[in-house]
Order: C-alpha cells, then structure tokens, then sequence
C-alpha cells in the first residue's frame, strides 16, 4: 500500500475518529456508567459479547468521559488497563498493578510515593518477595483513596481470571472483592463470553457481582436490523470519499451478513476500505472495493460460530438458572402432603361441571393470550430473577422461557377464576412490562 500524504491521513484520522452510536451500545454505556456512578454492595461487573461487537471500544470512551467531564484534575474517576496473558498465572495480579501504578504514578498527589516502587523486573531477578509484591498492593490502594478513583475498566479479562493452581478464578474474584472492600473501587471486567462461566461461581461472586451481555445485531429481528442500518448509515455518511449513500445503505443485509451483525467489525471494514482508497489516489468508495476488504469465509465462518456458541451458552445457562429457582421456591413435596385438601394428580376438583360442557371443545377454552409475542426486552427479562409473566389477556401466570430474541407466552386455558398465585411476576400495566414484587 502507498504511503498517505498528510491530507489523506488527516481525513483517514478524522473518520477513525467518528463515534458511532447505536441502541446496543448506547444500553451498555448507560448500564455501565450507572453502575460507576452508584455500585452499592457488588464489587465486580462482567461485560462480555463477540468479538468485534464494540466492548472495548465502549468501555474507553466511559473512562476517557469521566476522566474529561471531571473538573477537578487531582482526581481520576476511573483507571483503563488491558489484561495480559501472563508467562505464570500467579502474576496476572503483579500485571494489574503494575499497570494501574503506571497510569497513576505521574499525577502529583501520588507521584512521590510511587516513584520509589521499581514497577520493572530488576536485572538479574525472576522473582519478587512478598514484601514487595504487598507494597504495590498498598500503593494501589493508597493511590486510589487519594485520586478518588470510583472503577477499575479491565479489558481483555478472560487473563486475569485464567490462573494457575493453586489459584482458581473464584480466587480472582474473591481477591477483587478485598481491593473493593478497602478502595470502594468497582472492577469493571471486559471481554469475549469466556467471562460468561465465572458469574456465579459462588455465592459471594453471585451477590458481589453483575453482569451485562453486549449482543450482536441479528438477520431475523427486525428492530434490530433497523437499528444497525442507522449506524451503517451514519458511518457512510461521514467516510472521507465520494459514495452513494442511499445505494449503499440498500445492501444492509449484505453489510450484516459480512460484519456478523457486529457494528464494530462493520467499522474497522470500513475504515480498512478507505485506507486503502485514499493510499490509491481514489476518490470514491465502491461495493467492488468494500468486498475487496471483507472478512474471507473462513474468518466468518469462526467469528459466526463464536458468537452463537456463546449466545447459546447464556441462553442455556439462564434458562438452567430460572428452572432451578422455581424448583427451589417450590414447596417440598412432603410440605404439599400435609394439606389434606390438596388434590392429587386424577382426582376430581370439588366443583360442579358448566351445564352443556363437552370435553370435545375444550380448544375452544384457550386464551387468546396463548403464543403471544411479548413486548418485553429479552435482557431485561433474562438479568432479573422472575421468570414468571401473567398474561395481559386472562390474568393467570405462567413461568416463560426465554427463545433466543423472543419472549413468546406459553398455550394456556383461559383463566375462569382468580388467579391464586402469589410470588413475584411481571405484570403489564398502562401498556409496559414491569416486575411485581409482593410484599
């Protein structure tokens, strides 16, 4: 490729400088600040989804935002590091600290006591002591009690909780919750679904964390096809080269289909096109170029299967979840036997049959409600623990399990009487979905 001259590598920076934004990551940015902002009792929050779909690049711009919003420049909201893969597992955590003492150690309220710490392996040496290992522990804590730092963004994760035995990732989380309890510091962990297997390892990790799935765009919903169309329109419309905006934006199947839905691979394919346009001497963007620089089918082959695997690893593992609640909340069978007035399975209700009533009809008595899609976000419904919806049509409740982007109702008879159930569910009220906690 040419070299760019200084014109064209200004426009190429300006339109790498572009923020694209969209519904799934304008979600995650809220759901994340919100959480720096006010993280009451947990100590971690896990935010995972495929590769390319935009965590890092989300995740940057929230701390670059509360480092820039802030006005008082003795204080750092929040700290970006990047996780790395470490030579010994049991170094993963002398990684973060010597990451996070870097990035703080310049800042004048701090600066003196961490310039005495040696954050680069001495000559000779292959391994530190304890007592220095423990006081980059103390200079981590003690730098962000003084710069008032609220989070700890570590991308790329899944390293940091890869260790070693005798260590185990439930180690890691445990050791997160210790520098939170001490510093009041959220740890906000970033990357692909492997992050997915360590939310609720225990019961501590399950109280002491959240987590957010950051999701891809797919073919079959419709809002979300509208949703990706606007982001690829609006990066079209700022590329630095003449294009038919209008011509392009007609092939957004295609776009998804060779992004795998992910706005962040559309971008970098994007910005690889006009690169390569610009160190041409081109002054338009083509179809013919953009498929010149499209993923080849073996990449999208791994990236496509990636993505399902782990969309399918937190619908099984969610659906496990919500099965296991109910059967948890449901009364012990020896409970239920003690109550002479419940009925058994074949016995008679003590009531009278409808005058009329025919056996044979009985579709007639199924509710309209039945195998209604319900307008109820997939993720809201999936991060809560009520798995319980009363139909908006008859009023009775049944538990509904989530079908990849769909929330659909199970088949259910028309509710004749008043519904006896009394436990959480979500109720529809005034035309929204809301949880109904009794009290």
């Amino acid at each position: 490729m040419a070299k760019l001259s200084p014109e064209a590598r200004a426009r190429l920076e300006a339109f790498k400088a572009i923020k694209v934004k969209h519904l799934r990551l304008e979600d995650v940015d809220r759901q994340v600040t919100q959480a720096i902002e006010e993280h009451a009792g947990y100590t971690h929050l896990l935010v995972y989804g495929p590769s390319g779909v935009g965590k890092s690049t989300v995740t940057r711009r929230i701390a670059e935002r509360f480092v820039t919003e802030e006005i008082n420049r003795a204080i750092v909201p929040v700290v970006w590091v990047e996780a790395r893969p470490s030579d010994t597992g049991v170094y993963a955590r002398l990684d973060y600290y010597r990451q996070v003492l870097s990035s703080l150690r310049e800042h004048a309220a701090v600066k003196d006591r961490l310039m005495q710490l040696a954050l680069a392996p001495r000559a000779g040496r292959k391994h530190i002591d304890a007592v220095e290992w423990l006081d980059m522990r103390e200079a981590v804590e003690y730098a962000f009690e003084r710069l008032q730092v609220k989070a700890v963004v570590i991308d790329e994760a899944q390293h940091l909780m890869q260790v070693q035995l005798p260590l185990r990732p439930v180690d890691q989380l445990e050791w997160l919750k210790s520098m939170t309890n001490h510093t009041h510091v959220l740890h906000v962990l970033v990357g692909p679904y492997d992050l997915f297997d360590f939310r609720n390892l225990n019961g501590q990790a399950a109280r002491r964390g959240r987590d957010i799935h950051f999701s891809r765009y797919h073919l079959e919903a419709r809002e979300e096809c509208t949703q990706f169309v606007g982001a690829l329109q609006y990066l079209l419309s700022h590329v630095p080269l003449d294009c038919d905006v209008a011509h392009l934006v007609k092939e957004w199947r295609w776009f998804v289909e060779w992004s795998v839905g992910c706005v962040g691979i559309l971008r970098d394919w994007l910005v690889e096109t006009v690169a390569a346009r610009l160190a041409e001497g081109s002054t338009t963007l083509t179809l013919e170029a953009l498929q010149a620089h499209a993923l080849s089918p073996g990449q999208r082959v791994r990236l496509e299967m990636e993505a399902r695997l782990g969309e399918e690893k937190v619908e099984s593992g969610n659906e496990s979840s919500h099965q296991k609640l109910q059967q948890l909340l449901s009364p012990p069978l020896s409970t239920r036997e003690k109550h002479p007035t419940s009925s058994r399975i074949g016995d008679r209700a003590p009531s009278r049959d409808p005058v009329g009533f025919d056996p044979r009809e009985v579709h007639v008595l199924k509710c309209p409600g039945s195998g209604l899609v319900l307008d109820l976000e997939v993720a809201r419904f999936t991060q809560s623990a009520i798995a319980s919806v009363e139909c908006e049509k008859c009023g009775c409740v049944r538990k509904v399990t989530p079908k990849k982007t769909r929330l659909i109702y199970p088949t259910h008879d028309k509710l004749r009487t008043r519904s006896s159930h009394t436990g959480p569910r979500w109720i529809k009220r005034e035309g929204a979905w809301t949880p109904f906690v009794p009290a």
